[in-house]
């Protein structure tokens, strides 16, 4: 079976990060590029503008735009030049990972966790090779990491194997939502903003500060679970949370129960996340992170 599928361990290491750089670089081409509007009326073009600083100067492609000819160097030289600015290959990217205790599970292939750390390590991964800005914060357990500092890949790719350890089930933390209160998330302006993480709720606060970052960047919110938790046949079952190793009963009525109640609720966060103009996408656990990575490739929220 896959490596990347079912990975030796939940926990995952340095091999399996360098891995990860190998489907990052072969999730093929990204579509052409869309504009996005705020509610306020503020417009982005998602084609790069004109920057402040050349990159660098070559032969004239028809993509081009014709304001970016450099009419000296084709008069000079008889065939027609374009300048090429910094900021056209330039695409500025936030990520939030947000892991509750609860992640720490699985029933096949691997844990929900260990899931969403291999994708952000394929987003890391992905950004570097285009020449992104990569901005992150991370939460899981009792911990939250954040930069806005480009050049930090193997700083981030530390922080995700962390994140990846199973110790950080035995932690509830208390913090509030991953985008809620941080200089980083309100200072974040034209960015296409990636929210990973099995959580489904958040409180009024946190709400405004979800609104307001969706007002002002593209937002794409992807969660993941295990569909097989609620397919589990009747019986008694040894669990582990953050309050450590307990007993279950589950009967047929009971699973049934709490699998609507869970797809009722994710119906109602779907419905909320739409209102903010937020994208929703739920994966299934046997789904591979190169199959999530390849639909954020299609929304265009990674190149």
């Amino acid at each position: 079976m896959s490596p990347l599928l079912s990975p030796d361990s939940p926990e995952l290491d340095d091999a399996h990060f360098a891995l990860l750089a190998h489907y990052a670089k072969h999730l093929g081409r990204a579509p052409k590029a869309t504009r996005f509007a705020s509610n306020t009326g503020e417009r982005r073009s998602r084609q790069k503008g004109h920057g402040m600083e050349m990159l660098e100067l070559r032969a004239y492609q028809a993509s081009d735009d014709l304001r970016h000819i450099d009419w000296r160097v084709t008069a000079r030289t008889g065939q027609t030049h374009t300048r090429l600015y910094a900021q056209e290959n330039d695409h500025h990217q936030l990520m939030l990972l947000d892991l509750s205790s609860s992640a720490y599970f699985g029933t096949r292939h691997t844990f929900i966790s260990t899931r969403f750390t291999q994708l952000a390590g394929i987003i890391a991964w992905r950004s570097k090779q285009q020449g992104d800005t990569l901005s992150y914060r991370l939460a899981y357990g009792d911990e939250t990491h954040a930069s806005n500092k480009s050049g930090t890949l193997s700083n981030l790719l530390s922080k995700l194997k962390s994140a990846s350890q199973l110790q950080h089930r035995n932690s509830e933390s208390n913090h509030a939502s991953i985008w809620s209160n941080t200089l980083l998330t309100s200072k974040t302006h034209n960015k296409d903003v990636i929210i990973l993480t099995d959580k489904q709720t958040w409180d009024k606060s946190e709400e405004s500060a979800l609104m307001q970052l969706a007002k002002h960047n593209r937002v794409y919110w992807i969660q993941i679970f295990d569909s097989n938790t609620y397919n589990l046949p009747a019986g008694h079952y040894q669990m582990a949370d953050h309050l450590g190793l307990k007993q279950i009963t589950i009967s047929k009525h009971s699973m049934q129960q709490v699998k609507k109640d869970f797809f009722d609720q994710n119906a109602q966060l779907r419905q909320k996340l739409a209102s903010f103009g937020i994208q929703h996408q739920l994966f299934d656990i046997t789904e591979s992170p190169e199959k999530i990575a390849r639909y954020l490739l299609s929304q265009g929220a990674i190149h």
